[in-house]
């Protein structure tokens, strides 16, 4: 009788919720990512700002005499730093995304963890890591003496969320393909070159003769990089073209068809792991 009223007095296990087990996986995944990734390298953390303050410093001596021209209304260094950095958070965001499932295929055994959840931990480490290095870069411009407008941050905020969704979605595009074929990643480093030099982070589209900036306007990352700029900038104009809508069709197609596919094919990708 004592040993029964015993068991009767333990406290019931409250089952979690399907949202509380995915935060707990994201939460032991992103910690397990910053070890791996930092936790060997005593500079690794230094990295995050080295990559973006090697890259703007070249391009500002590159760049240096002809700066007023290639973005006009804007410094070149709050120009740059607004397309560099969210440049980089979305390729690295993207490229570590597809092969998050062969770097953690080990924990798969485990219920609880989810091939997307190794995306999304991915995804936010690199978010919070460039929204950090954005952050300090900002702030060592302002101790410069270079000027910034604080008068629309939310707005820049809701930018820099849009592009965070954005490379959920893409990566999740590129998860599924990367399970078909090994060759995407070779594939994907050369499509982010042209990427890269069709953005609009090297120059601004303001230099663009009118007929040709139909063409890079195609391009979903350029808009929304203008739309940062303009954020810190007042004075530094939008072309005509220049759209959020366009942006967040763009992104909601992205994470549909990304969530689709994952969907789709969320067996066969940790089977074949």
């Amino acid at each position: 009788m004592a040993s029964s009223s015993k068991l009767k007095k333990l406290p019931r296990i409250k089952a979690r919720s399907g949202l509380e087990v995915m935060y707990a996986s994201i939460r032991a995944l992103i910690l397990r990512e910053l070890q791996t990734r930092f936790g060997q390298y005593r500079l690794g953390y230094l990295w995050i700002f080295l990559e973006p303050l090697l890259t703007i410093g070249a391009l500002v001596v590159l760049f240096g005499t002809i700066r007023q021209r290639a973005a006009p209304g804007i410094e070149y260094e709050i120009f740059l730093i607004n397309g560099i950095i969210p440049f980089f958070m979305f390729r690295t965001g993207v490229m570590l995304g597809m092969n998050a499932v062969e770097s953690n295929k080990g924990l798969f055994s485990y219920r609880s963890v989810k091939p997307i959840d190794a995306v999304i931990a991915r995804n936010i480490l690199e978010f919070l890591l460039k929204f950090t290095a954005y952050i300090c870069f900002s702030a060592g411009l302002l101790w410069l003496g270079y000027s910034i407008s604080f008068s629309e941050i939310p707005q820049l905020l809701g930018y820099w969320a849009l592009l965070f969704i954005f490379m959920v979605g893409c990566s999740l595009i590129f998860l599924v393909i990367a399970d078909f074929s090994k060759e995407i990643g070779k594939i994907l480093s050369s499509l982010f070159l042209i990427i890269y030099l069709t953005s609009g982070i090297l120059y601004s589209i303001h230099i663009i003769p009118p007929e040709y900036q139909v063409y890079l306007l195609y391009n979903p990352l350029i808009h929304i990089f203008e739309l940062m700029r303009h954020s810190v900038a007042p004075t530094y104009a939008l072309v005509s073209g220049i759209s959020l809508n366009y942006f967040v069709i763009w992104m909601i197609s992205a994470l549909f068809v990304g969530l689709l596919l994952y969907k789709r094919f969320e067996r066969r990708i940790v089977k074949s792991k």
